[in-house]
C-alpha cells in the first residue's frame, strides 16, 4: 500500500473511532506532502463539511473531483457546500444532477431536496420528496416534506394536508408532525379536530417557539387558557 493509502487508512480508523480532530490534523498534515491524493483531498472535504466550515469544504471537495471520482455522497456535500458559500447556480445543477440520476440512494434524497428548497426550486424540491415517496411509501419525512414545497408553491392547502396527515399517521409520535398538522386544519376551518390533536401534545416537552405560537393561536380560540398559559411559559413570553 502507498503511503497515501496508509495515511487515509489511519484517517479512517480515527475517524471511526471519533477522534475526528486527529483525523483531519493528520490529513491536512499529509496534503502538504501529497497535494494531488484525490482520496486525501476528498476526506478532508467531507470532514469539514461535517463541522460546518463550507468554504473549506468547498474548495477541498473542488480540489478532490479533480482528481478522483466522486460517490453520491461526497457529490451531495459539494452541492451544499456551493450553496452556503453563495454559489447558487452550480450547486443547483449538482443538485439536479443528483435528483435525475435513478441511482441516487434514498438515503440522500432528504438532503437533495433541502438544499433544493433552500436555493428557491421549490418545484424540484417537491419532485424529489414525490420520487421519495414512489420508492418508500412509508417514509414519513417525505410526505412532510412534499406538503411543506406545496405550501411554498401556494398550492391548495387540502393537498399539503392530505401529506402532512399521511405523515402524522407514519410517525404518530413526531410532533411537528402533529403540530403542524393542526395548524393546517385549522386554516381549514377545521378547529374542533385540530384542538383534539394537540390536547395529546406534552406541551413541557415542546421547546420550538413557531410550535408553541401556533398551539397557542388554537388555544386560544377554544378559550384553553391553561394550555395558553403553558405554551407562553415554554416560549419565554410570560
Amino acid at each position: 500500500m502507498s503511503q497515501g493509502g496508509d495515511i487515509l487508512s489511519r484517517c479512517f480508523e480515527l475517524a471511526g473511532a471519533g477522534d475526528l480532530d486527529a483525523a483531519g490534523d493528520l490529513a491536512e498534515l499529509a496534503l502538504e506532502e501529497e497535494g494531488d491524493n484525490g482520496p486525501l483531498w476528498r476526506f478532508v472535504g467531507l470532514l469539514r463539511h461535517r463541522s460546518g466550515d463550507y468554504t473549506g469544504a468547498r474548495d477541498a471537495l473542488e480540489t478532490a473531483q479533480a482528481l478522483v471520482p466522486f460517490d453520491p455522497t461526497a457529490t451531495c456535500a459539494l452541492a451544499e457546500s456551493l450553496a452556503r458559500t453563495g454559489r447558487s447556480a452550480p450547486a443547483c445543477a449538482v443538485y439536479q444532477a443528483l435528483a435525475s440520476d435513478g441511482r441516487c440512494p434514498e438515503r440522500l434524497m432528504p438532503a437533495i431536496a433541502a438544499g433544493l428548497g433552500y436555493l428557491g426550486e421549490f418545484e424540484q424540491a417537491l419532485d424529489v420528496c414525490v420520487e421519495l415517496i414512489r420508492r418508500r411509501p412509508d417514509h414519513a419525512e417525505a410526505y412532510f416534506g412534499a406538503a411543506f414545497y406545496l405550501r411554498r408553491l401556494g398550492r391548495p392547502l387540502e393537498t399539503a394536508l392530505s401529506y402532512v396527515a399521511k405523515a402524522h399517521a407514519l410517525a404518530p409520535d413526531a410532533e411537528l408532525y402533529r403540530i403542524s398538522l393542526a395548524t393546517l386544519l385549522d386554516h381549514a376551518g377545521r378547529r374542533e379536530e385540530a384542538y383534539e390533536l394537540l390536547r395529546g401534545v406534552d406541551l413541557d416537552g415542546v421547546s420550538c417557539r413557531c410550535c408553541l405560537r401556533r398551539m397557542t393561536t388554537i388555544f386560544l380560540a377554544v378559550g384553553d387558557v391553561d394550555r395558553v398559559q403553558t405554551c407562553r411559559r415554554q416560549a419565554g413570553e410570560d
